[in-house]
């Protein structure tokens, strides 16, 4: 009995590390696909392709800028919370810069938007204003991952205990 299960355990393995080296190599989970997110406003807008080639380029200047303030603010954050054990950090440096960070990050979402509405023409600004106005009130309620309905936004209505 040892005998004929000892092949078919070592084949187990190698099939396993095979499977393994080709995950170490291919990497399928960074392979991702292009966020969908990305393409909304051209299609909800019904952008021109000149009008999509000037949101791209809006769009990879603007998500540029981003990266580099949340990457600023990665860092003001570590050495913000890496300043409990040195009594000789000042933190409210690190907050004042955080929430100038936090501005500017602010700032440059409404430069974005302000220029993406510029690309507009005149009938697609109101559906413009629209989508944005929809965005600040968080848009449509979803139902979280786990299936439970969120509780109400009109503060009527309490979670059970």
């Amino acid at each position: 009995m040892k005998t004929k299960l000892l092949p078919i355990l070592l084949g187990l393995l190698l099939i396993m590390n095979g499977v393994l080296i080709f995950l170490l190599i291919k990497k399928p989970h960074e392979n991702r696909r292009p966020n969908p997110n990305r393409t909304f406003l051209t299609e909800q807008l019904q952008f021109s392709k000149n009008q999509k080639e000037e949101f791209r380029s809006l769009d990879k200047t603007h998500r540029g800028f981003m990266q580099e303030i949340d990457r600023e603010i990665r860092q003001e954050k570590d050495e913000l919370f890496s300043s409990y054990s040195d009594k000789n950090i000042n933190p409210e440096k690190n907050i004042i810069k955080i929430g100038t960070l936090e501005a500017k990050k602010e700032a440059e979402i409404h430069r974005f938007f302000s220029a993406v509405r510029k690309l507009c023409k005149e009938d697609q600004v109101d559906m413009f204003d629209k989508i944005i106005k929809q965005a600040l009130k968080g848009g449509e309620r979803r139902q979280p991952n786990d299936g439970r309905m969120p509780p109400p936004r009109d503060g009527k209505g309490h979670p059970p205990r």
